[in-house]
C-alpha cells in the first residue's frame, strides 16, 4: 500500500521544551514457532534509581561512548516540584563502569518542566562533536497542549569543566503540528533531524514523521513528512531508522490489515522525493494478529544483507494466554517485494522464557540478535506474570536462529525491560528496567557478563 503525506513547514529560534505521554495500541494472538535452549550463567552488576535527586523510570536504549561510558535519559525522578502536573520532570544521566564492573550515575541535566522540557523519553544520540540529542514529550510552550506544553527536541552540549548545557532546538506545538516526539531523533550527513512523534497533526491523529533542518542562523526549520490516518494506513510510529539512501523505515503500534480484530501494526518504508516535495510511505507488511504477531513494539534493525529484524508485543503462540507472547519477525528484500518471516516465537506455556519482547533487536559483527522481554522469565516475580528476561538470538547456518534466555529479572535487580541493549566486543550487555530496584522502584542500570 502506498500514501503521501501532508507536508507542512515551521521556523523557529532557539530555546523552548517540553512534555507529553506516549500511547501505544495493543492487540493480538499467537502461535508457536522455533527452538530454545537453558539460560548461561552470568554475573550482573545493577545501578538503582532513587527518583530523586537522580532520576526514575529510564526510557530509552543506553547509548555507548566507546571508552566505557553509556548515556541514557529517564522519564521521571530528578528535580522536585519542577512544574506542571508531575513533579518530577526528569533527567539526562551518564554511567561509568568501573574496573571491577561496579557502575557509577552522574546527572549530566535536570529538566525544569518548563521551557526546557519535560520527561525525556526516547533514546539519546551524539554527534561527530559530542553533543547529545534527544526529545521530550512535554514542556516546552505552555500555552498549547492543555498547559503542558506538546514536546521538545533538545541538544546537550559538554563544557570544560565537566557540565553539560542545555539548548531546545525547536519546540511543538500540538494540533496542525508536532505533539509527543518522545521517541528520539536520527541524523543524517548534512544534519538534518528526523523523528516519529505519536501525536498532534490533526484532531484525533495517529501520530507523524517530522523532519528539522538547521538553518545558517542557528534556528532550526519543522516539515512533516507524513501524517498517519489509522485504519490501513497504520497509526502510532515507534522510532525510525535511517539508510544509506536517505530512506526512513520504523512500524506502527496499529493499523494495516482492516479484517484483523484490532488492525496490530504495520511495517513502513518512507522515500524521500523524487520530483515535488512529498514523501512516499510503502507498507512493507501488515500484521494479522495471528502467527505472525501483532503490534510491533519497537523500531526494526538492519543486517549487512539489507533485511529488516524487529519484535512484536503479541501474538505468535496460541498457547499463550490473552493475546500471546509475542515474535521476532524477519523481513527479506526481494524483487516482488518484501518477504515475511518469523525467526522466533516466545512461549506461551508457561512464560519462562519469556514473553512481551519489547524496546528492540541489536546485532552484533557476528549477526546475532539480542533483546529483552518486558514480562515473563521469573514466574515468582511481578503476580505470577514475570518482571522480564535477556535474550540471543544465534544465528545458524541457514540464516535460522537459536534461543537462549541470557537473564532473567526478579524485581530487585530490574523489572520491565523495555529498551533495547548493548553489547560491547567482549559480549558484555547493557541496559535498562524501567522500574524494579531498591524499595524505590525507579528502574536501572544494568550490566550482564558472560
Amino acid at each position: 500500500m502506498i500514501g503521501t503525506g501532508t507536508i507542512g513547514t515551521r521556523t523557529i529560534g532557539t530555546g523552548i521544551i517540553a512534555r507529553v505521554l506516549l500511547a501505544i495500541a495493543i492487540c493480538a494472538l499467537a502461535a508457536p514457532f522455533s527452538h530454545a535452549v537453558s539460560n548461561p550463567v552470568v554475573s550482573a552488576k545493577e545501578y538503582h534509581f532513587r527518583g530523586a535527586p537522580d532520576g526514575s523510570e529510564p526510557d530509552g536504549a543506553l547509548l555507548s561512548d566507546g571508552a566505557g561510558n553509556f548515556y541514557g535519559t529517564t522519564s521521571s525522578g530528578g528535580l522536585k516540584n519542577c512544574g506542571l502536573s508531575t513533579p518530577f520532570c526528569g533527567t539526562v544521566f551518564k554511567v561509568s563502569v568501573g574496573a571491577n564492573g561496579t557502575l557509577t550515575e552522574t546527572v549530566l541535566y535536570k529538566f525544569q518542566g518548563g521551557a526546557d522540557g519535560a520527561s525525556p523519553a526516547g533514546s539519546l544520540m551524539f554527534d561527530h562533536a559530542g553533543n547529545l540529542y534527544g526529545t521530550t514529550v512535554t514542556g516546552g510552550d505552555p500555552q498549547v497542549c492543555n498547559g503542558e506544553g506538546c514536546g521538545t527536541v533538545y541538544k546537550l552540549s559538554p563544557n570544560s569543566n565537566g557540565t553539560w548545557t542545555e539548548t531546545v532546538l525547536f519546540h511543538f506545538l500540538g494540533s496542525t503540528d508536532v505533539a509527543q516526539p518522545g521517541l528520539g531523533v536520527v541524523m543524517d550527513s548534512a544534519g538534518n533531524l528526523y523523528g516519529a512523534a505519536q501525536g498532534g497533526c490533526i484532531e484525533e491523529c495517529n501520530g507523524t514523521i517530522f523532519k528539522l533542518a538547521p538553518n545558517s542562523n542557528g534556528t532550526w526549520t519543522e516539515s512533516i513528512l507524513y501524517t498517519f490516518l489509522g485504519g490501513l494506513d497504520g497509526g502510532f510510529p515507534t522510532a525510525i531508522v535511517l539508510d544509506g539512501a536517505g530512506n526512513l523505515f520504523g512500524a506502527t503500534a496499529s493499523g494495516g490489515v482492516a479484517t484483523s480484530p484490532c488492525n496490530c501494526g504495520t511495517v513502513f518504508e518512507l522515500s524521500p522525493p523524487q520530483s515535488g516535495t512529498a514523501w512516499t510511505k510503502t507498507i512493507l507488511y501488515a500484521f494479522n494478529d495471528g502467527l505472525d504477531g501483532g503490534t510491533p513494539s519497537s523500531s526494526v534493525t538492519f543486517d549487512s544483507a539489507g533485511n529488516l529484524y524487529g519484535e512484536t508485543y503479541d501474538g505468535g503462540s496460541f498457547a499463550c494466554p490473552q493475546s500471546g507472547c509475542g515474535v521476532v519477525y524477519r523481513l527479506t528484500p526481494e524483487s516482488s517485494g518484501w518477504k515475511f518471516g518469523v525467526v522466533y516465537t516466545f512461549n506461551g506455556v508457561d512464560g519462562s522464557r519469556g514473553a512481551q519482547p519489547s524496546g528492540g533487536l541489536t546485532m552484533d559483527s557476528a549477526g546475532n540478535l539480542y533483546g529483552a522481554t518486558s514480562g515473563g522469565g521469573n514466574l515468582t516475580c511481578n503476580n505470577g506474570n514475570g518482571c522480564g528476561t535477556v535474550f540471543k538470538l544465534s544465528r545458524q547456518t541457514g540464516n535460522t536462529f537459536t534461543f537462549s534466555k541470557l537473564f532473567q529479572f526478579n524485581g530487585t535487580s530490574g523489572s520491565f525491560p523495555n529498551s533495547s541493549v548493548i553489547v560491547d566486543s567482549s559480549g558484555n550487555l547493557y541496559g535498562t528496567t524501567f522500574a524494579g530496584g531498591n524499595t524505590c522502584n525507579c528502574g536501572v542500570v544494568f550490566a550482564l557478563t558472560p
